[in-house]
């Protein structure tokens, strides 16, 4: 038999069935409320408490960087493990003139720890009576020196003096050791030394007793061909005492070194 529904004051009431319902879904409410505002307040518990708090800082890869030049920039201690700004850190180690790469790992609860790949010497850089360390980008380095037998190139029209951390012209320096690797691959001579200037980017000069002048890497592979032709042409001996201009793609020049002469 059907139950019947109660009346009240021309009002309609529910049932059993459906008051243990109604019942039901108000405390699954109040328990779902209860969840929420305890984990909220869990969370500001763990915001706050000392146990998620960094107490321990770690850098590695750290030879010639100071240690504490690095935990002086950041500068964490006592923060909180879930408020600590991972991308700022990076940001403020990688000015350090000696950093290549940085990345930042959290290691729960109370550590964290910072990853550098310092920046390594590759050559040298000389402006004026200055000669300064660079790496394989440009990058002008502090502490440290190349291996023996590391190139200089000569900035023949800068005096100025750098500092650590500034960059001078990083295609002149790519260009070098692209020329270095295929050089000898391609002609008849070695690079004995490289000079660059604002005029005319990087030239060098060949233990076969010519120079080249390359400007900047833009259509190297075609410069480097040209390079190989007149060389087959002329034979390195027919080609001492020149210079060999590239920098104008299908228009090269072979003039004295001393006083200039035809294009050929």
């Amino acid at each position: 038999m059907r139950s019947k529904k109660r009346t009240l004051q021309g009002e309609v009431l529910l049932n059993d069935q459906q008051e243990q319902r109604l019942r039901r879904f108000r405390w699954g409410r109040l328990l779902f409320a209860v969840a929420v505002v305890s984990l909220f307040a869990g969370s500001i518990g763990l915001y706050f408490s000392p146990l998620l708090r960094v107490q321990n800082v770690e850098v590695t890869g750290a030879n010639v960087i100071s240690v504490q030049d690095v935990l002086d920039l950041v500068d964490l201690e006592s923060d909180s493990m879930l408020r600590v700004d991972t991308g700022e850190i990076v940001e403020s180690v990688s000015a350090l003139p000696m950093v290549l790469r940085v990345s930042v790992e959290r290691d729960w609860p109370q550590t964290i720890r910072i990853l550098i790949t310092e920046r390594s010497p590759w050559g040298f850089w000389k402006s004026g009576d200055n000669l300064h360390v660079i790496d394989s980008k440009g990058f002008v380095l502090s502490g440290v020196l190349p291996g023996e037998g590391a190139l200089t190139i000569e900035a023949v029209d800068a005096v100025s003096q750098l500092s650590p951390g500034d960059r001078v012209d990083g295609d002149a320096v790519f260009l070098t050791q692209v020329l270095l690797q295929e050089v000898p691959k391609t002609v008849s001579a070695d690079v004995t030394a490289i000079e660059f200037s604002a005029e005319l980017g990087l030239s060098i000069d060949t233990d076969a007793g010519y120079r080249v002048v390359i400007g900047d890497s833009q259509n190297f592979n075609y410069k480097l061909a040209v390079w190989k032709a007149l060389e087959g042409q002329l034979g390195p001996e027919g080609m001492a005492g020149q210079v060999l201009d590239l920098r104008f793609g299908d228009r090269p020049s072979l003039q004295p070194l001393a006083t200039g002469g035809d294009e050929t």
